[in-house]
Parts: structure tokens; sequence; C-alpha cells
């Protein structure tokens, strides 16, 4: 077993809002003031600490196995524009960037990997003395099989409107009813009474990256085997199946606000492909 913690701390991360805007239902506080642009600072912050534990069951009779499991939490006020992690968030109050502190967008509290390896033929349980026929058939098969299951990536509630003096969409947030979000009826994975409009005059109280995506799972498999022909001669045949039991996942859901499609699925994960590969050798 293998233990490990990683903590690492970031500065001067980019940061993007919108200047002199104001909520609906407020009057402008500075009517000759520039606005419509968005500002580009970096006084961003992300701080990710992770614990990590390994377990690995060593070769033995053609099976080997390694189990990974990753425990973190990631968060940061920077507004994205860090490596891998899509396109920039403009915060939604110029004046209380404080507020943009949450959830990473690429955050992931719980992850899971187990990979599976059995090699037919080796060791004595294993059919090492199989002869014939048989053990032309049945030895030296490698079977990997990698299964990965782990919690949600955070999502944001969005409120669709345009900020006042800008034409731009995207960066204002509801207000957060108390409602339990998840309480959803079928079909929905959120609660659309968990949201409702900002109340006027104010910027919306939901917390950016404050809901939890649907849990994620996926299993991809591969068997191959290399068969020799003759003298520096061989074929080697090798299937790879991605998302081999055909398990569907929803990678995120609709979070814009009054939309009627709130809480309904965005996405699939890609459904089972199956690649067959023969390459010969000599």
């Amino acid at each position: 077993m293998i233990a490990t913690y990683l903590g690492s701390k970031g500065t001067r991360g980019v940061q993007q809002f919108l200047p002199n805007t104001w909520p609906a239902g407020a009057e402008n506080p500075c009517p000759l003031c520039p606005a419509g642009f968005v500002y580009v600072a970096s006084n961003g912050n992300s701080s990710r600490q992770a614990g990590q534990i390994q377990l690995r069951r060593r070769l033995q009779s053609g099976f080997t196995a390694t189990l990974q499991y990753t425990f973190s939490k990631s968060i940061d006020d920077a507004a994205l524009g860090g490596k891998g992690q899509g396109n920039p968030v403009i915060a939604q109050n110029w004046l209380n960037l404080r507020a943009e502190w949450s959830l990473s967008n690429f955050d992931q509290r719980h992850l899971m990997n187990l990979q599976l390896q059995y090699t037919s033929g080796m060791g004595i349980r294993g059919g090492l003395l199989m002869g014939g026929w048989r053990g032309r058939l049945l030895k030296e098969w490698t079977l990997l099989t990698q299964i990965t299951a782990g919690s949600g990536s955070p999502l944001t509630p969005v409120y669709l409107t345009a900020v006042r003096g800008t034409g731009m969409t995207g960066s204002i947030r509801p207000d957060y009813t108390g409602a339990p979000v998840y309480d959803a009826t079928p079909g929905l994975f959120l609660n659309p009474a968990a949201y409702a409009a900002p109340a006027p005059g104010h910027w919306g109280n939901a917390g950016r990256n404050s809901i939890i995506g649907p849990a994620q799972f996926s299993v991809n498999a591969s068997l191959g085997r290399a068969f020799r022909v003759r003298d520096r001669v061989s074929l080697d045949l090798r299937v790879d199946a991605m998302n081999a039991i055909n398990h569907v996942t929803f990678p995120g859901s609709n979070t814009m606000v009054p939309s009627a499609q709130f809480g309904l699925p965005v996405v699939a994960n890609p459904m089972r492909t199956v690649q067959t590969t023969l390459r010969a050798r000599f």
C-alpha cells in the first residue's frame, strides 16, 4: 500500500469581471462611467489538497491488480483561465470578487480507479501445464479491464438575463430559495423550486459551482494475444471496448434559470464502441 498527500497553492490567477455594472432593479450609480467591457486582472488565488491511497496485487498466476483512490478538494476565485479549466468565467459582482471563491470547475471529491489484468496459462493453477489443442487455444490471452468511478463535477446555477449596462449573459446567478436542490421529480436531476430570480436590486445569492453534478462511472476493457505463425513472423490480435457495459452517465445538467429544461441532462457519455486490430510482424 502507498499513501500520498499533495497540496498546491496558486496565486496571480486570471480574474475577469464587468466594471461599472449593477443588479436589475437598482439605479445606475455612475451613468457616465464606461461599461460594457470585460476587465482582466491577475489577482486570483487557488488551493488544492489531495490524499491518495494505492493498493497493488503483484503478478501471481497471471493475475495482477491496482486500486487507486483519491480524495481531494480544489477551490479558487480565479474565474478559470488555468490549464484544463475550459473557458474563462466572468464574476457576477465586480465589487465583490471574493464571492467567486468556491469549488474549481475540475474539482472531483472522490475518484476511484481499478485496473485488473489477467494472462491465461501462467502458473500451475493458471494452466501452465495445459497441452494439446486446449493449450494452444486458451493460453497467452491477456485481458485488461479499467473501472473508473467518481463523484460529479461542480455546476453553477445561472440566471439567464443580460447584465445591466452590457449585452453579456451568463454571469448572473439566481437566488437560492432553501428548497432541497436534489429533491427532483423523476426525469430531472435538479429541483427547479430550489432557485428563483434574484431579488430586485441585489445580485443572486447562489454560489458559483454550488451544485455537484451526477456521479461518473465507466468500464473499459481489452483482450489480446500474439500468435506465432513461423520463425520471425507473428500476428497480434487485439480487441478494445470503450464503455464496455454500455452504461449511461450524464456529465452535466441544464442549470439555466428559469429555463423549462432546468435539471434535465445536457449530454450523455459516448455509447459502447468496439475496435479490433490485427497486426502482422515480420
